[in-house]
């Protein structure tokens, strides 16, 4: 890979690192249904939440550091 794509790669991983570290975490909505009689059907919406522990908003940071320092430690001419 060339310079640029490992500084792109560091960049969108910094930041994909400190999202999930500001995020308290992923939540989503679930719609189950509660009864159904006949014609007759109930439905309930859910919204649960899926916590991102610490270990990847760091293992992402670090990843962006280190394809940061690959692509400022490449030369241009060797790809």
């Amino acid at each position: 890979m060339n310079r640029s794509v490992w500084l792109i790669l560091g960049v969108v991983l910094i930041a994909a690192g400190l999202a999930t570290f500001f995020l308290e975490g992923i939540s989503y909505v679930t719609e189950e249904t509660v009864l159904d009689a006949g014609p007759l059907e109930v439905t309930a919406e859910d919204e649960e939440e899926v916590g991102l522990p610490l270990w990847v908003s760091l293992v992402l940071a670090g990843g962006g550091v280190a394809a940061l320092l690959m692509g400022f430690t490449r030369s241009s001419g060797s790809q």
